[in-house]
């Protein structure tokens, strides 16, 4: 656990805000990849923006792949550096391992 605490304990980590679909908000550290404005399947010429977190995988210092719900988990994060804090829906599980979980939001 080491290298996970090196990975998320540097500068560009963040503190955000998980808001699971049932039970309590926890604040959590987290990489967030920006990923810009990416195009929305279904709507000609529309987008919105979307990003990669990596968390740790643990259900109490971060979010466990058991317990995520794609249908109905968040987080706060800001949609640009230095930008106010929105909420977003984590939408899929794009890397797992026993330590860590990247993680696709919009």
């Amino acid at each position: 656990m080491a290298a996970v605490d090196s990975v998320l304990g540097g500068m560009s980590a963040a503190t955000i805000t998980y808001l699971p679909g049932a039970g309590s908000s926890r604040q959590i550290e987290a990489q967030i990849a920006y990923l810009g404005p990416q195009p929305m399947d279904g709507l000609r010429g529309g987008s919105r923006p979307q990003f990669d977190i990596l968390v740790r995988n643990d259900a109490t210092t971060g979010i466990s792949a058991k317990e995520l719900d794609t249908a109905r988990d968040k987080v706060q994060i800001a949609l640009r550096r230095g930008r106010s804090v929105r909420t977003v829906r984590l939408c899929a599980i794009i890397k797992q391992d026993k330590a860590m979980l990247r993680l696709r939001a919009w």
